[in-house]
């Protein structure tokens, strides 16, 4: 009886870690699997990024069904025309402030020639959008002119501004004939 003993081998730590690690794996398995079948909250569709809900899910409740995407870019003639329609339209209302030196104006009329510019760079041929560019570069030019004169006024108060701007007048109309503006 006495003389037959069993030895019993230890395991080395690194199957003790992979064996421990197979445990919780598949505990986790079992976990997600019961969470699909029986999920313990209610689900509610998740919106993707845009604010949109994502394909293939049902409606939020309470809301009606998102608007589709828009469609691809417009094609090279339609940002032309899109371009000649924001430009004139811009330039339309910064010539109807009746401050002609106002900040305002000033902006609308430099987004207008941005915009007509972009829409040449779509159609370079565009007599339209030609002439409108014209005439917003011609009222900047302007707009341009009375700025620096309220700002010559502010500098040099002890001239009147009577006899300072008619000779600036003159000598900007002589700047922007050579320069074509």
């Amino acid at each position: 009886m006495g003389g037959h003993t069993e030895s019993v081998q230890w395991l080395p730590r690194e199957e003790i870690t992979l064996l421990l690690a197979t445990l919780v794996a598949h505990g986790l398995l079992v976990l997600g699997t019961l969470e699909l079948i029986w999920p313990t909250r209610p689900r509610r569709p998740r919106a993707a990024r845009n604010g949109t809900p994502r394909a293939g899910s049902p409606p939020a409740r309470g809301r009606p069904p998102a608007a589709p995407r828009p469609p691809e870019p417009p094609p090279v003639e339609d940002r032309a025309a899109l371009a000649f329609r924001i430009g004139r339209a811009l330039l339309e209302r910064a010539l109807r402030d009746p401050d002609p030196a106002s900040d305002p104006r000033v902006r609308m009329l430099c987004r207008a020639i941005a915009c007509l510019e972009r829409g040449l760079e779509a159609a370079p041929g565009d007599p339209r959008l030609r002439e409108v560019l014209a005439a917003a570069r011609e009222a900047l030019a302007k707009s341009d002119q009375r700025v620096a004169f309220r700002w010559l006024s502010a500098v040099l108060p002890l001239r009147p501004a009577v006899l300072v701007q008619p000779a600036l007048e003159s000598r900007w109309a002589g700047l922007t004939s050579r320069a074509g503006v």
